[in-house]
C-alpha cells in the first residue's frame, strides 16, 4: 500500500515556460481520446491498486451497521423494549451526524492535515460501534451509538475522493474512482447476504450479528493501517510546479473554513457541478422510496423479490461502472466538452429510464429500465468527482467536499418535497415521471460544463507556476 514517490522541483530548471498544452496535459487533458491499460498506467508512475483497495474495503464494512440496523429494527426494538418511532427517532440522529460531521472534520484537518489517520481512525470507530451496538441496554446507548456510527460515516465521501486524487495520476483517476464507487454496490450485495446468512444458518440473535459484524469490520480495518499518505497535490500542482521548477503554492496564510468553501464555491465549474449533485440528490433519494412501493403495490412483489432484484440492480451497476470508467477516461482526456457531455447524457438518460418504467405494460420491461437507471445513476458520480475535484486547489479538496455533499442532500430534499407533492395529485408513476424535470434539467447544465471546465483547469495551472505558461 505504498503511495508514488515525492519528486522535487529541478533547481536547474527553475523558471523554465511551460506550454499550455503540455500543462494541460499533466491535469489529464491532451486533445487524444486514447486509453493506455490501467495497470501499464500506474506501473509506468509507479503505483498500484493496494491503496483504492484499502479505502474500497473502508467504504464496504462502514454500511455493515446502517445495513445490519435497516434489516434487524424490528428486533432491536422488541429486545430493547421501545417502538418503531422511538427507533425511528434514533436513525435521524445518525443521520444528523452524518451530515454535520463532515463540515467539523473539514474545519479540523486545516490545523492536522493527516487524512489518511483520519479515514483509518474512523474505520475502527465505526467497528467498534457496530461491535458496542450488540451489548446496549436501552435506547440512550443505542443513539450515542448510532451518533458515532454517523459521524464516522460522514468522513468516508468527505476524505476518500480526494485522497484518491492524490494518489492516482490524471490518467488513470477516472478507472480508479469507478472501481472505488463500485463500493457502494458491492456493499449492497455483501451486507444483507452477510446478514441473512448469520441470522438464518447460524441462528444468531440480533446482539450476536452487530457483534459478529463488528468483529469482522476490525478485521478489515487492519490492512488499513499501512496506508500512507498521499503528497498532498502530488500528480497536479506538484507536478506543475516540479516541472515549471519553482516551489509549490505555499500553504501558510490560507483563509478560514468558511472563506475556503466561499472560495471553492467562487470556481464557475464547482458553481455549475453543485446543480448536478442537486439533480442526482432530487432523483436518487426518491426514487428507492418509489420503486419499492410501485413495485409492491402495481406489481405484487414481496420484500424477498423486491430484495432480490435491489442486489440484482448492484450487479448491473458494477458491471457499468467497470465498463464506463474506460469511456470516461477517453472522453476526459479528448477535452472537456466530450467528456462533461458523456456526464450529462448518462444523467439524462438514467432519468428517462425511471420515467419509462412507470409507462411500460409489463414487469421485466419495468425491471430491465429499473436496473438500467440505477447504473447509469451510478456513473454519473465518479464524473462529477472528478470533475469537480480536478478543478479545486488539493488543499481546498476536503472543503469541495463537504460543500457538494451538503448540496446533494439539499438535492434529495428538493426530490422528496416534489415527491410528496406530485404523487399526492398524480400517484406514484406520475411521481416518477415528475422526477424526470430536475434530473433533465441538471443534465443540460453539466453537458454544458465544457465551457467553464478547461478555463478553470487554466486558473489552476495558474496558480501551481504563477502564470509561468507560453
Amino acid at each position: 500500500m505504498n503511495d508514488p514517490p515525492e519528486t522535487a522541483p529541478d533547481p536547474g530548471a527553475r523558471q523554465r515556460p511551460l506550454a499550455r498544452e503540455e500543462a494541460r496535459a499533466v491535469l489529464g487533458v491532451t486533445g487524444g481520446g486514447d486509453k493506455p491499460p490501467l495497470l501499464r498506467t500506474l506501473r509506468e508512475h509507479g503505483t498500484g491498486l493496494s491503496f483504492m483497495a484499502g479505502l474500497t474495503a473502508l467504504a464496504v464494512v462502514d454500511t455493515f451497521q446502517t445495513q445490519a440496523f435497516g434489516v434487524l429494527a424490528p428486533e432491536v426494538a422488541d429486545g430493547l423494549g421501545v417502538d418503531l418511532g422511538t427507533i425511528t427517532a434514533v436513525v435521524g440522529a445518525h443521520g444528523v451526524a452524518a451530515g454535520v460531521t463532515p463540515f467539523a472534520v473539514a474545519a479540523l484537518l486545516r490545523r492536522h492535515p493527516h487524512r489518511v489517520r483520519f479515514a483509518v481512525g474512523t474505520g475502527f470507530a465505526w467497528s467498534v460501534a457496530t461491535l458496542f451496538t450488540g451489548m446496549v441496554t436501552g435506547p440512550a446507548s443505542l443513539a450515542a451509538l448510532m451518533v458515532v456510527n454517523g459521524a464516522t460515516t460522514g468522513t468516508v465521501a468527505l476524505l476518500h475522493p480526494p485522497l484518491l486524487m492524490d494518489a492516482y495520476p490524471p490518467s488513470a483517476r477516472m478507472r480508479v474512482m469507478s472501481l472505488y464507487s463500485a463500493s457502494a454496490p458491492v456493499a449492497n450485495i455483501l451486507a444483507p447476504l452477510v446478514i441473512a446468512g448469520l441470522v438464518t444458518w447460524l441462528g444468531m440473535d440480533w446482539r450476536a450479528v452487530f457483534v459478529t459484524l463488528g468483529v469482522l469490520s476490525l478485521l478489515v480495518c487492519l490492512p488499513t493501517l499501512r496506508l500512507r499518505e498521499p503528497v498532498l497535490g502530488r500528480w497536479d500542482v506538484a507536478e506543475l510546479s516540479a516541472r515549471a521548477g519553482v516551489d509549490p503554492p505555499a500553504a501558510a496564510g490560507a483563509p478560514g473554513f468558511l472563506a475556503t468553501v466561499g472560495r471553492v464555491l467562487r470556481v464557475p465549474s464547482v458553481r455549475r457541478m453543485a446543480v448536478g449533485f442537486t439533480a442526482i440528490g432530487a432523483l436518487a433519494v426518491p426514487y428507492g422510496v418509489v420503486i419499492s412501493t410501485l413495485l409492491e403495490r402495481d406489481w405484487g412483489l414481496s420484500a424477498g423479490q423486491r430484495g432480490l432484484f435491489t442486489s440484482a440492480t448492484a450487479v448491473v451497476s458494477i458491471v457499468a461502472l467497470a465498463l464506463f470508467g474506460g469511456r470516461a477516461e477517453a472522453a476526459y482526456r479528448a477535452g472537456p466538452a466530450r467528456f462533461m457531455a458523456l456526464s450529462g447524457g448518462a444523467l439524462a438518460l438514467a432519468a428517462s429510464a425511471f420515467a419509462l418504467s412507470a409507462l411500460a405494460p409489463g414487469l421485466w420491461l419495468v425491471l430491465a429500465l429499473l436496473a438500467l437507471g440505477q447504473a447509469l445513476l451510478a456513473v454519473v458520480g465518479p464524473c462529477l468527482f472528478i470533475g469537480g475535484l480536478s478543478v479545486v486547489r488539493p488543499q481546498d479538496r476536503v472543503h469541495a467536499m463537504a460543500a457538494l455533499g451538503l448540496i446533494l442532500a439539499m438535492g434529495g430534499l428538493l426530490g422528496a418535497g416534489l415527491l410528496g407533492l406530485t404523487s399526492s395529485l398524480f400517484g406514484l408513476r406520475g411521481a416518477l415521471l415528475a422526477l424526470l424535470l430536475p434530473a433533465v434539467a441538471g443534465s443540460l447544465l453539466i453537458a454544458t460544463l465544457h465551457k467553464t471546465l478547461l478555463r478553470d483547469l487554466d486558473a489552476l495551472i495558474d496558480h501551481a507556476i504563477g502564470e509561468r505558461t507560453t
